[in-house]
């Protein structure tokens, strides 16, 4: 079998094994990583609920993946985003808007189980809600935000800063979630040669 010097490496895994044994080969934790990060690199805003979900379950099992500020603003940058977007829709959906809200202002109270208080934090959610409430009772004023505040406010810095707190969440689960290496004695051990 000859391959081309230039076929990139997804060719020629492609063209050599099938699909449902990648899945066998790469890690689960692998792969929902990468797609995970393709919604944060994309800014797949629509998809910020799965990634969010995700965080919050693997964080229940393993509390101190990360510190309780890096995990509050990881949650609430991506809740906050996908209520902003829920916001920005021509068709208000207040009832899944009001959800969004109520797990924002959980996610600030409770961290590893135990309620903690933080001033900054309880700060920053009081601010977004008083502005989502004037967004959704306001609608010239919700014009006005988007047009003007929005893209400074959640603009390219913040999609850099979620992307960096995401990046950093998927490499801690990585390095959590290694096996040691195989070596040669444990194969042995085992009855393989």
């Amino acid at each position: 079998m000859s391959i081309r010097a230039n076929m990139d490496i997804t060719e020629i895994i492609s063209s050599t094994i099938p699909v449902s044994s990648v899945r066998v080969l790469v890690p689960p934790v692998r792969l929902v990583s990468a797609a995970l990060w393709q919604v944060v690199e994309r800014g797949n805003v629509q998809d910020y609920g799965v990634l969010d979900t995700f965080v919050t379950e693997v964080l229940a099992v393993i509390p101190d993946l990360m510190s309780y500020r890096d995990t509050v603003q990881l949650l609430m940058g991506l809740r906050a985003r996908l209520v902003l977007e829920l916001c920005l829709s021509d068709l208000l959906d207040s009832e899944t808007i009001q959800q969004q809200l109520d797990r924002i202002r959980t996610c600030s109270a409770i961290h590893m189980g135990q309620e903690i208080s933080d001033k900054d934090v309880e700060t920053s959610v009081s601010h977004f809600l008083k502005l989502i409430e004037t967004l959704l009772e306001q609608p010239a004023q919700r014009e006005h935000y988007f047009q003007n505040m929005f893209p400074e406010e959640f603009g390219p810095k913040y999609d850099f800063a979620l992307q960096t707190l995401v990046w950093e969440f998927l490499s801690r689960c990585h390095r959590f979630s290694a096996l040691p290496p195989l070596s040669w004695r444990s194969c042995s051990s085992l009855g393989v040669t």
